[in-house]
């Protein structure tokens, strides 16, 4: 079985949702991606953990495929449940960065 590797990826709007980062996800046509929605400090912004294989990893990590202005890091260490807000695996599509906010989004 090949190796998963995840990345954390914050600063997006705060109405982002995990089927919103897997509908955007889709046009990578990765294997098995696995995204969950963490708990921040703050509510003005929404932060994920997308595990996927290592092979994808550096498909993750390119900030040109992701909106303008978000952090993207790989994640080290392990997700523990108590820093999930909202988890899903289903997968649905991902819509464009509202332009009209100072905050990056992937909105509905």
């Amino acid at each position: 079985m090949p190796k998963r590797k995840a990345i954390f990826l914050s600063g997006l709007g705060p109405s982002t949702t995990v089927n919103d980062i897997n509908n955007y996800l889709s046009s990578l046509k990765l294997q098995y991606p696995q995204c969950n929605r963490l708990k921040t400090k703050f509510q003005s912004y929404a932060s994920f953990h997308i595990e996927g294989y290592e092979c994808d990893l550096q498909l993750l990590l390119d900030a040109s495929f992701w909106p303008e202005g978000c952090l993207i890091t790989e994640f080290y260490g392990k997700l523990r449940k108590d820093q999930i807000s909202q988890a899903v695996t289903s997968k649905s599509p991902v819509n464009l960065p509202d332009s009209n906010s100072s905050t990056p989004t992937v909105p509905k």
